[in-house]
């Protein structure tokens, strides 16, 4: 597993041309629209997102969000929901 790194962390290493500020709120609310999405209950696992030209792989869980993969690397970050 990677190392486990924070929200903030994550929002820091991003390309000059992307705001931490609104990538973390528009993260955030990727998430909840896909929590609301209706999921197939046959499959369980990471879903690939795409925020501000950033893709990665969210794995849902009842409490929180976990981020595993984030613009081609392998990541650890819980996001709480």
């Amino acid at each position: 597993m990677a190392k486990a790194t924070t929200l903030t962390e994550l929002a820091n290493s991003l390309p000059d041309s992307i705001d931490p500020g609104r990538f973390t709120a528009d993260l955030l609310q990727a998430i909840e629209r896909l929590r609301r999405r209706p999921l197939d209950i046959y499959y369980a696992g990471p879903r690939s997102l795409r925020v501000d030209g950033i893709t990665m792989m969210v794995d849902l869980q009842p409490k929180q969000a976990v981020i595993t993969h984030f613009a081609g690397r392998a990541v650890n970050v819980q996001v709480p929901c």
